[in-house]
């Protein structure tokens, strides 16, 4: 069972309550029902205010916010709480991040809180990406672990995850307003140098005023470019590995210096496709998932074929996605980062902007298409390239219509991922 939120922070103080508590209230007589609820909301009392003393030195206040409301949820690293603005009385989300490992949950570094702060005011307001309004750093105490709390726009509606695990795959009229929105976030974070790391349903909300605006938050693995003297972001290779494993680009998942831009538009990719067919294309995007290996050999040794259509022939379906659906996936799915559509394209693609009614639409890098039977060019200073070559020689059976090794198993479902960060690039890394 997970942690709940009343006992997520100052646990040793928790239980100093409860033992003093329960002293003073022993008794040899079995208590009235009158004396056992004053009893009750007098333990109540003290836990709240235990709480709210370990939280932060102020108690509940944050400058002009304050906790006080339920909490919203809670991952490995951080819980989030329901709070509001005392001067407009506007509700806010309170992400509580804790410097020492607490009841189980994991500690985040400061340069993680650095990291996140600095990439969500670089990015200021965008309505597809959850605002911060303050950050405050809060010192340790005798009985409470040294924290950040992070205040953000409040995000109503729940997790994308969610939706998908409520309902399944969702139709095509209900993924395309949220595709919109979070390539416009994505475009956002981009323009400002920022590479977020951990794209993933989890880490889209739904927002705004009737709780249906996608905003993408947990920037807590982001990458912030630094800036050059022409107003632009300068490049620079990527070496940490991080991200959550179904999300993870396969440059990431190999080990290898990688495109931080690249990388996000893999897992861009992965969310619509789960967003609009309620499962993952792959597990992982290793060699160890034999759907990667199939789908390497796919786009290696016939790219003009739909690696959409590839991953539905996995378990013998057919795809029931629209074509023009079809044509944004294949164009986002490359495992070579450098054919993947850039984000400039994929909005402009027919299907996100409702212009492929009446017509079928062409891929955004369809002068990459080639027939069948055309040699596939391809960049040999692409590591990925070696990496997929690796898995057209090693493969005993190379032939298009070779069964996939597990053609009767049930594709891979929708699951919360825990994120991962790892700081050296090594292949035994696990995640």
């Amino acid at each position: 069972m997970g942690t709940t939120c009343d006992s997520a922070w100052g646990g040793g103080s928790l239980s100093a309550t409860f033992r003093t508590l329960a002293s003073k209230f022993r008794k040899r007589e079995a208590p009235s029902s009158a004396v056992l609820a004053e009893r009750v909301n007098a333990i109540s009392e003290a836990l709240t205010e235990t709480l709210a003393t370990a939280i932060s030195p102020a108690r509940s206040q944050l400058g002009e916010f304050e906790m006080g409301g339920p909490c919203l949820g809670e991952g490995g690293y951080a819980r989030v709480v329901l709070g509001r603005n005392k001067k407009t009385g506007e509700a806010v989300a309170i992400k509580l991040l804790s410097a020492t490992s607490v009841d189980g949950r994991a500690a985040v570094s400061e340069a993680a809180v650095v990291r996140e702060v600095a990439a969500l005011r670089r990015c200021g307001r965008h309505p597809n990406v959850c605002h911060l309004h303050a950050y405050f750093p809060m010192l340790a105490q005798p009985e409470a672990p040294s924290s950040h709390a992070l205040v953000l726009e409040a995000c109503r509606g729940g997790e994308l995850f969610s939706l998908v695990e409520q309902h399944g795959a969702l139709p095509e009229h209900r993924v395309r307003p949220l595709a919109v929105g979070i390539v416009a976030g994505l475009i956002h974070l981009h323009a400002r140098g920022i590479a977020h790391r951990d794209l993933k349903l989890e880490n889209i909300l739904l927002g705004g005023e009737n709780a249906d605006v996608p905003k993408i938050v947990d920037l807590g693995l982001a990458h912030v470019h630094a800036p050059q003297g022409d107003g632009s972001w300068a490049p620079a290779p990527l070496t940490q590995f991080c991200g959550s494993r179904s999300y993870c680009a396969p440059e990431v998942m190999a080990r290898l210096a990688y495109d931080g831009y690249r990388a996000d538009l893999w897992s861009l990719g992965v969310c619509l496709f789960g967003l609009a067919s309620g499962f993952f294309p792959v597990d992982e995007a290793t060699p160890r998932d034999w759907r990667f290996e199939r789908l390497a050999r796919q786009q290696m040794g016939r790219p003009a074929h739909s690696s959409t259509h590839e991953v539905y022939g996995f378990y013998g379906r057919q795809c029931p996605l629209s074509p023009a659906l079809v044509a944004l996936l294949d164009s986002i799915l490359h495992i070579q980062p450098a054919r993947r559509a850039p984000l400039d394209l994929i909005a402009a693609q027919p299907w996100l902007t409702g212009a492929e009614q009446g017509a079928e639409a062409p891929s955004p890098a369809a002068d990459m298409a080639r027939a069948e039977d055309e040699p596939l060019e391809v960049d040999m200073t692409d590591p990925m390239v070696y990496r997929a070559c690796d898995l057209l020689d090693s493969a005993q059976d190379t032939s298009p219509s070779a069964p996939a090794p597990a053609i009767w198993a049930a594709p891979p479902s929708l699951h919360r991922q825990q994120a991962c960060e790892v700081h050296e690039m090594h292949e035994s890394d696990g995640c």
